[in-house]
């Protein structure tokens, strides 16, 4: 069953507090919290779905439905780190981590492949659908200051196996996929640990 993913009035309220928000952003504080994702009313009884997917297992497959930004990536190569992020265009957490993913794939250019999947994109309130355009028009404004690949998932299918399998109900959340195909790291990339985590990845990789 598809979630539907809102941040609730509170926590938006709370994040305004926070942030100021010019451009892409600025750098994130430490700590920076997720925007919590909200069941649908009809799901709020139903029971959370067991996590399958942990550190240690082999990456889900990749499945966008358009690339933005970047050259496609078909597969996880062996040898190379990814670091893929979850994320939204209308989450204030997730536009405060452009500047820092942007670093991580400059500083790793040749090690590390970011990638990051807006799986969120809402519709219009009428029900019109121009997530893609409004997602290509954010990522073209960021200019290089978005210097990594951009995906869309509209349906939400790599969400599905990526998100909700691992038990991650919050935006944004990476994944740091080692040179061995295998989930290194999973959590907030605001964590203190996120940057280290990569890096441990890229000379776990090269020693291999």
């Amino acid at each position: 069953m598809r979630k539907a993913l809102l941040v609730s009035a509170s926590s938006l309220i709370a994040l305004s507090g926070v942030f100021v928000m010019t451009g892409a952003g600025m750098e994130p504080p430490a700590a920076t919290p997720p925007a919590k994702v909200v069941p649908a009313k009809d799901e709020k009884k139903a029971e959370k779905p067991a996590v399958t997917l942990k550190v240690g297992d082999k990456a889900p497959a990749i499945k966008v439905d358009k690339w933005v930004k970047g050259e496609e990536v078909k597969s996880f190569e062996s040898g190379k780190v990814y670091v893929v992020e979850f994320w939204a265009t209308w989450c204030p957490p997730c536009r405060t981590a452009i500047p820092h993913n942007t670093k991580i794939a400059k500083e790793h250019a040749k090690h590390v492949t970011v990638i990051g999947v807006a799986a969120s994109e809402r519709k219009d309130k009428d029900g019109s659908d121009k997530r893609l355009e409004k997602l290509e028009s954010f990522v073209k404004e960021q200019g290089d200051k978005m210097g990594y690949t951009v995906a869309f998932d509209g349906d939400r299918d790599m969400s599905k196996d990526w998100m909700q399998a691992a038990g991650q109900n919050g935006i944004p959340a990476a994944f740091v996929i080692g040179g061995d195909g295998k989930i290194a790291w999973i959590g907030n990339p605001h964590d203190d640990d996120f940057e280290a985590q990569v890096k441990k990845a890229v000379e776990k990789a090269k020693k291999a």
